[in-house]
């Protein structure tokens, strides 16, 4: 069986939801026909000229990227600057093009569990949870099955699923309640109607004050043991992400637990302080923010390609392993539009005695 665009964006969407994007982002499938077949997907940050000629060369029907091509409203598509010149290739070759940005740095095992999974963190966790999209729902039917309707909650990723009898004039009444993220509320109902597990006017959705347990910003891990040395640190995160050199403040003699977060996350600086965090690894840092009053704590800037790129490989192995009937390659096109001159020190003259 042929697998089709709208899959890969419905595997997508189950693990990165569009709904939790920010205000301002633009996701989802951006070019191309839902229905299109794939048999070849190329995974990348950065949508650029290079980037589809690449997919162009390799016969890939699907790009699936991080950051948008498209960002606001466009009035015209056409070869004449940069963006529609790949817009127009994209469409004359029968290329989609699949986004998943501010989406996947929310997510659990998204872009920022990957850059701390690259820094050999351990015991990670979500730095900031600040996603109040968790409902609790509360359904009751008469099926008889109450395995199946708990399997069809867990299925949909319901949490804490339980049920209990309704004392009723009609016999074998029983509540079902669960914790679900906003998203998949909808899915869920149009599930239990089709399966004939719904009374009508039964199901209720309850706001809760608490944050969804899937979604959040930046990652909190650890060391083992006494952790390591500032310098060894600094050199584990120049080789881990390919780093010629480091923008850093601050001071500490040894890291135990470091916060991270993909692309521009220095907003979350005093959270991983608040947090007990030795170092926080980001990128996109301005002057003033390098200051701060805490003390041992080191605030990293390692560019924002270098902090992101990693999630191009994670794409790919998800990509692979839901879907083994496809090729799904990364690409080869380095993006990254900043350069590093490091200078080398100039050899010292010596005086003769």
């Amino acid at each position: 069986m042929s697998t089709r665009i709208r899959q890969i964006s419905t595997f997508l969407n189950q693990w990165a939801p569009p709904k939790v994007k920010m205000d301002y982002d633009n996701v989802g499938l951006l070019v191309g026909d839902p229905n299109a077949q794939v048999t070849s997907i190329l995974t990348c940050l950065d949508v650029t000229d290079s980037v589809v000629a690449e997919a162009i060369e390799t016969g890939c029907e699907l790009i699936v990227a991080h950051h948008p091509l498209i960002f606001s409203k466009i009035g015209s598509i056409n070869p004449t600057d940069e963006q529609g010149r790949i817009i127009y290739k994209l469409i004359k070759n029968d290329i989609g093009l699949l986004v998943a940005h501010t989406n996947l740095d929310a997510a659990l095992d998204g872009v920022s569990f990957v850059l701390a999974n690259m820094l050999g963190l351990d015991n990670l966790k979500f730095l900031d949870k600040n996603y109040s999209i968790s409902r609790k729902i509360r359904l009751i039917t008469s099926h008889k099955d109450s395995d199946a309707v708990l399997k069809l909650l867990n299925y949909h990723s319901a949490e804490e699923a339980h049920h209990f009898d309704v004392n009723s004039r009609e016999d074998g009444l029983k509540c079902f309640e669960a914790i679900i993220d906003q998203h998949n509320v909808s899915v869920l109902k149009k599930a239990l109607n089709k399966e004939g597990m719904l009374k009508e006017g039964s199901f209720q959705v309850i706001d809760l004050a608490s944050t969804s347990q899937n979604f959040g910003m930046g990652v909190l891990g650890e060391y083992p043991e006494e952790g390591i040395g500032k310098n060894e640190f600094l050199h584990l995160v120049s080789k881990a992400l390919n780093v010629k050199a480091i923008r850093y403040s601050g001071d500490v003699d040894r890291i135990k637990s470091v916060a991270v977060c993909g692309g521009a996350g220095v907003f979350l600086k005093n959270k991983a302080i608040a947090a007990g965090a030795q170092a926080l690894v980001t990128a996109d840092i301005k002057y003033h923010d390098y200051f701060t009053e805490a003390d041992d704590f080191l605030l990293l800037d390692v560019g924002h390609y270098e902090s992101e790129f990693p999630v191009a490989e994670a794409l790919k192995n998800e990509l692979s392993e839901a879907f083994e009937e496809l090729t799904v390659s990364v690409t080869r096109t380095v993006t990254n539009p900043m350069q590093v001159y490091v200078s080398e020190p100039e050899p010292k003259t010596i005086q003769p005695s």
